[in-house]
Formats: C-alpha cells, structure tokens, sequence
C-alpha cells in the first residue's frame, strides 16, 4: 500500500475504542514518540522502503479539541510528509486533513511571532503595510507561477503590502538548495533590490537550470541582465548553509506542508492562490 493512498480522512484509534465525549475532555500532555511507534507499528506496510521516519512536534490545530503535526519520511534524494490532526486525548487521528475555513481570513499574530524576518528580503519597508510572508523553492513550478502573483499583488496594491520571501528548498529538488544559497548571498551583499532581481530572472529561466552546473546557468542568465557582481555569490554554501537551514525548520514547526506557502499576517494560504490571498489583503486592509 501506498503512503498516498491514503484516504483524505483515514481514522484510526491509537487506544481503546472510546468515543470522543466533548463534556470531560481530558488535559494529556501527547507524546510525540509514542503517537510515532504507534504509526510505525499499525501501518508498516505504507512506509516508504529504506525512510528515515520522523516526526514534527504536537501543535494546536485551528479546530477545537485537535492538535496537528507532521510525520516524515526521508530519504537521501527526497521527503515525504504526512500531515494528521489527533484528537486531544490522544485516541484518534486523522490523516491528509483539508481544513476549509468559513470564517474568513483571521489575522493570527501569535503565528506571525513566531517567524523570524531578520535579514530576510521584502518587497519594501512601509511601517503598517500588510505583511504578506511567502515559504518558496526556486525549483518548484508552482513557485514560479506563484512569483507572477507576487508582481501582480505589488502592481496592484504598492506599498500597501510588503512580501518577505523565506527559503523552503525542498530535499529533492536538485539545485534548489544552490539557488536559496545564492540569492541569500545577493540578499546580504548586493541588497534587497539586486536580490528581487535574482529572484524574477530565476524563475523566468526556471526550466533552464537543467545543464550542466547551476553557476553556468546563472552565468549565462545573469551576464548581460544585470550590473552587480552576482559571480561574487558563487559556492557559498557554507556561509548561507545555516541561514537557510534555520528558514526551512522553522517553515516544518509552523505546519507549513508545500511550496508555495503564502502567511499573510497569519492566516495561510497554501499554493498560489491569488484569490485567497486578495481576499485576505482586502480583510485586512478594511480592518
């Protein structure tokens, strides 16, 4: 069985078979380990041959009485995850939730405290502007499809929201690690506006970074596009390995699940979603 076969809403029950009674829910501390080794133990069969199986730590969940997390399956050249919510007693879990929000967009500034924008590039540094935090790879198509939205929300409302771009390379993408290391360098030397415009020629030339190296694509992508010395950001990977490192762990303790991930002032919008993320902006800016 296949870890993605998966139903949408695949309950299990970890003890007993109690059912959920809402009027005596009972304070457990959850343990992260034991929720893992009941995984491993009731469905071996789905777990990827040859994976290193961890698990990300217990959270709330935005629905009463559940908590989230995120189990992981590595391999050398790739990660799975699957996301869950579990019931605050521990007996129930649900896998591959979709949470669909009637409520509308909710600012969560408990959630926005929790990411760190030192040093991390924006689009400008207008006080009170909405802040709009996108989690992206440079590899990933849905990202690039994501930067054209990111130039259409800026045309379209200027200064009055302010994009902050976190690195989230995912493990199998072959030089999206090369690009987060890159362009945080271009970041930290050349600016904000020399990395806006490594940025926009990377994913424009997105399906060119196939052959040979990434460093002969850029050059060839870069030369005669723009003036700052962007060979000075060539292997630097050991000098940004940390800074994008620390982008990515604290995009898996925050529940983020793919690229691209837009928190706009804490609500989340998960793909590409223009009108989800306008819809949010426009909340936003009327309260």
């Amino acid at each position: 069985m296949n870890l993605f076969k998966l139903t949408l809403f695949l309950i299990f029950f970890l003890v007993g078979c109690d059912s959920l009674d809402s009027t005596k829910e009972k304070e457990i501390v959850l343990d992260k380990n034991k929720i893992l080794n009941d995984f491993k133990s009731k469905f071996s069969s789905i777990i990827p041959e040859d994976s290193l199986v961890t698990i990300s730590p217990i959270k709330d969940s935005p629905i009463k009485g559940l908590k989230e997390g995120v189990i992981l399956f590595k391999k050398i050249d790739e990660t799975q995850q699957l996301s869950f919510f579990i019931s605050n007693d521990g007996k129930y879990i649900i896998f591959q939730p979709q949470i669909y929000d009637f409520s509308g967009p909710i600012r969560n500034p408990d959630l926005m405290n929790l990411i760190n924008l030192t040093d991390v590039p924006s689009s400008n540094s207008k006080v009170g502007a909405i802040r709009i935090v996108e989690y992206s790879d440079f590899q990933c198509p849905g990202c690039k499809y994501g930067s054209d939205q990111v130039k259409r929300l800026k045309l379209e409302y200027g200064d009055k929201i302010i994009f902050y771009y976190k690195h989230y390379p995912l493990t199998f993408h072959k030089w999206a690690d090369d690009a987060a290391y890159f362009t945080s360098c271009i970041n930290d030397i050349f600016g904000q506006e020399a990395f806006w415009e490594a940025h926009d020629l990377i994913f424009e030339n997105q399906d060119k970074f196939k052959e040979p190296t990434f460093n002969e694509v850029v050059d060839n992508t870069f030369m005669s596009a723009v003036k700052f010395d962007y060979r000075a950001c060539f292997d630097k990977s050991n000098e940004y390995m940390d800074f994008v490192k620390s982008s990515v762990e604290e995009g898996v303790s925050i529940g983020i699940r793919s690229t691209p991930t837009f928190i706009i002032e804490g609500h989340i919008v998960p793909g590409a979603d223009y009108k989800k993320i306008k819809e949010a902006i426009d909340s936003f800016i009327k309260n």
